[in-house]
């Protein structure tokens, strides 16, 4: 039938009536709160949203229900927002059998959704309830299967594959993708693979691979890209890849392989995209890579490379990105970087590289879009043809020995590129060199940025007047420059933008501004700002505020802390490093977990206020409140809006990672921050009791009050806090014995209840023995861990009393059951096989007779492998 004829007709074909009844079936036992499938009523099923139909015969041939929002799925480079979208459209539930019947079925993709805990996860199982795996077969004609979630939040939500030998059914697939599958049993995963002969595209990423080492990949002769990232198998890397010579692309980064650079990548000479990324390689960096000239993409950065680059690197005549970041490799940067026609991202920081930045005049000026060259040992001036990099829109040059003035062929690179202000990405960073920079104070920037750092260049006394012409700025640094003035009031009104400042270590004066509604992080820390509070939080026009992350510490505010927050409901974080000779704490509410009532005198608050504030106002909703010095150094702080805090490097990148002050450290959190709840009043001057109703706080998982004059006794139901992981007390002047309850805190990690002056024996429980002696120093406290033990009868009887429970408690358990069977198991067979040996001649002789030729036998054979 010709395609006009199909066409003509492709109206009146619908979708088969088996079919429809399965993908009904399919979608009753599906989770849909976005109501994606809202379509899916009605006769014909070709019309469903993501269900495709052959033209001709009516038959599902695709089934394409990915998350619409995967471009958040794919990277964590997005915002809280764009994660909000991307998790309210995942679909869940159960994926039901049914979807088998699709007998012709060739292209289905349920990636990025969340089918966390259903029985359906079963369809990938070896041995499941319902024996499916037997009936996989039915999808034979696959040749595209995507189940990947590159970032499953709970860990049951991890598709868990047993066993990958279900693949020897599907020897169509062109197209595998189980990227964050928990495949850390499926020992044969690569021998599996040997019967996809038309594999053309695996990705087992975040999958928990099994090493192996020695493996044949042979079967695997058309496979284009491979990506095998974030699979700890810490080994070498293995031959077999060395044989898929066909390979575009390949992706081993996060994998723990070590050993040199692989030098059998070099016939690999079809590669386009090679990453090596955060693995443990040593040794130099070997010339023979640069004979793959077909490279786009060539990065290893977070490894051991030492050396210095080869002066071959022109070789890699189609190179877009290099990525050498995080490295040992030194040396002057060849010059051959400047014959790098088509390079447009060149990382090369935190390396160890000396002498000049590189020449401009070659052909690497061209297409040059970012240059990231900081933390090396790079000196001298910025070159005079740095306006030759006419596309230049990044430029990081932070913490080298470069010195001189600014040419004024920073100037002249802005006007050679109009598309760098339109699209709003130039970022400039120099902060750490030596630099001078004293325009006049009629200068106008001859570009736009999109984030500006000067840390540490002297801008100052005066306020730099030329930042108002700076219209499109979201990030702006101007910490440590010297300033001595107050802020205008018309850089509040500089963008419409949501914008981040730092202005810390400097000498602002004046008191606190009123900032715009876009603002979202303000650090005016270590400053000369003065007077009160209530201007800046009760007296702003502006409505919805938000701002995530406030930093006032350690300047000269006094008066109370008002009860004005109903505006600042974004508030995430809050710093305020209070004086008890000028600021008292009165009605800051951070969220109806934790919150501070009024209480003049500097004491904290007997009842924390839960829920509104007083007239029905809204409690701020910090997750935490942080009421002591934080830093973050050589980073800039800020937040999203379900985060609590984090530190990150470059502007526009929600981190993996996030940074919070907890456990007497600056901790690391990763992927848990929307649940983090902690409170930190330390280094203060509080006095009274620790208020009973804190242990109310039920949802706390770190509580910081240390260093203050607090006194009286640990709250006696603490133990009712289930959550708390980290309690910090040390360095008051607490009283009395340590309560029992605390021993019920089973997920505390961290202890500290040191120089205080508690009294009696430490509450025995296994985790409160296994923390060190240094949590209870400068107490009058006795019992493990520490070395005092708890004289007296007292002593003598508890302890009597808890070996006489302990040894009443083993005998009860099944497990000295289990091992008192195998001990008298074990200890009958054996007397009873040694006793009938020494009784009975006629079998000690058949014993000893069947021992000697097996000896004989194993003698023989060793031998003639020797003489072999």
């Amino acid at each position: 039938m010709t395609p006009l004829f199909s066409d003509a007709f492709a109206d009146v074909i619908i979708c088969k009536e088996s079919e429809r009844s399965a993908l009904s079936t399919f979608r009753n036992d599906l989770e849909d709160s976005s109501d994606r499938l809202s379509s899916w009523r009605g006769a014909d099923c070709c019309h469903w949203e993501g269900v495709i139909c052959d033209n001709l015969t009516g038959q599902v041939r695709e089934l394409r229900l990915r998350n619409p929002h995967n471009a958040a799925c794919s990277s964590r480079s997005y915002g809280a927002a764009e994660f909000q979208a991307y998790d309210i459209h995942k679909l869940g539930g159960r994926l039901n059998p049914s979807l088998l019947q699709l007998e012709f079925l060739n292209h289905l993709d349920l990636s990025c959704n969340d089918f966390h805990g259903a029985p359906g996860l079963h369809l990938l199982h070896e041995k499941p309830t319902g024996a499916v795996p037997s009936r996989i077969a039915n999808l034979s004609r696959l040749r595209h299967l995507n189940l990947g979630d590159p970032f499953p939040i709970f860990a049951e939500s991890k598709l868990r594959v047993s066993s990958m030998q279900w693949l020897r059914h599907l020897s169509s697939l062109e197209h595998l993708d189980l990227t964050g599958a928990d495949a850390s049993s499926a020992s044969d995963w690569l021998g599996s693979l040997g019967n996809l002969h038309s594999l053309l595209d695996l990705r087992l990423s975040r999958c928990g691979l099994p090493p192996v080492i020695s493996g044949n990949a042979a079967n695997l002769s058309r496979l284009a890209q491979l990506h095998l990232s974030w699979n700890n198998f810490d080994s070498p890397l293995p031959r077999w890849i060395y044989s898929l010579t066909d390979l575009v692309s390949l992706n081993l980064s996060h994998c723990g392989f070590y050993d040199h650079l692989p030098t059998g990548l070099q016939n690999m000479t079809k590669l386009e995209y090679l990453n090596l990324s955060s693995n443990h390689f040593t040794s130099n960096f070997p010339p023979c890579i640069t004979r793959l000239s077909n490279l786009k993409v060539l990065a290893a950065a977070g490894n051991i490379i030492e050396g210095e680059l080869p002066a071959t690197m022109d070789n890699l005549t189609s190179l877009v990105t290099l990525e050498l970041s995080l490295n040992r490799i030194g040396g002057m940067l060849p010059k051959s970087l400047s014959n790098l026609c088509n390079l447009q991202e060149l990382y090369l920081y935190i390396n160890t590289f000396s002498g000049g930045l590189p020449d401009f005049s070659g052909c690497i000026s061209h297409n040059l879009r970012v240059l990231y060259l900081g933390w090396n040992n790079l000196s001298g001036p910025l070159p005079s043809n740095l306006k030759q990099a006419a596309k230049l829109r990044e430029l990081d040059l932070t913490y080298n020995k470069l010195t001189g003035p600014l040419p004024s062929s920073l100037g002249e690179l802005q006007e050679l590129e109009s598309l760098v202000i339109s699209d709003n990405s130039f970022i400039f960073r120099a902060n750490g060199n030596r630099f001078t920079f004293k325009p006049s104070r009629d200068w106008i920037p001859p570009f736009q940025l999109h984030g500006l750092t000067l840390r540490s260049w002297r801008l100052g006394p005066e306020f730099p007047p030329w930042i108002k012409h700076l219209k499109h700025l979201q990030y702006l640094s101007l910490a440590n420059t010297g300033i001595e003035d107050a802020i205008p009031s018309w850089f509040w009104r500089l963008t419409p933008q949501n914008i981040a400042v730092d202005m810390k270590h400097n000498l602002i004066t004046g008191p606190l501004p009123r900032v715009s509604s876009n603002v979202t992080i303000l650090n005016l820390s270590f400053n000369s700002i003065s007077g009160s509070m209530h201007q800046f939080l009760c007296e702003n026009s502006e409505r919805n505020m938000r701002l995530e992350i406030l930093d006032l510490a350690n300047n000269y505010l006094s008066g109370e802390i008002p009860d004005c927050w109903g505006n600042w409901s974004s508030l995430s974080v809050l710093r305020l490093q209070l004086d008890s000779s000028a600021l008292r704490v009165g009605g800051v509410q951070p969220s109806s977990q934790q919150v501070l009532g009024r209480d003049p005198g500097g004491a904290l608050p007997s009842q924390p206020h839960l829920g509104a504030g007083p007239s029905g106002q809204q409690s701020v909703r910090a997750d935490t409140l942080v009421l002591r010095r934080f830093q973050c150094d050589g980073v800039e702080a800020e937040a999203g809006r379900t985060h609590v805090l984090f530190c990150r490097r470059h502007v526009g990148v929600v981190p993996d990672s996030q940074y919070l002050v907890v456990k007497g450290r600056l901790g690391l959190y990763s992927n848990i921050l929307h649940w983090v709840m902690t409170l930190d009043i330390s280094d203060n001057n509080l006095t009274g009791p620790i208020p009973a109703a804190i242990t109310s706080l039920s949802k706390l998982q770190g509580l910081n009050l240390s260093r203050n004059s607090l006194t009286g006794r640990i709250p006696e139901h603490i133990g009712g806090m289930s959550l708390l992981e980290s309690l910090d007390i040390s360095k008051n002047k607490l009283s009395g014995e340590i309560p029992q309850t605390i021993a019920e805190l089973s997920f505390l990690g961290n202890l500290n209840l040191s120089c205080n002056k508690l009294t009696g024996r430490i509450p025995s429980s296994t985790q409160l023995q296994g923390f060190d002696a240094s949590s209870f120093a400068g107490n009058e406290l006795c019992g493990a861990p520490l070395l005092e033990s708890c004289g007296g009868n007292e002593g003598i009887t508890v302890g009597g009393e808890d070996e006489e429970e302990r040894a009443k408690l083993i005998f009860e358990t099944e497990e000295f059951g289990l091992v008192l069977s195998i001990v008298l198991g074990f200890a009958v067979g054996f007397w009873t096989v040694i006793v009938s040996l020494v009784v009975n001649v006629s079998w000690r002789n058949a014993y000893f007779g069947v021992l000697t030729r097996m000896g004989n036998y194993v003698y023989y054979v060793w031998v003639k492998f020797l003489l072999r």
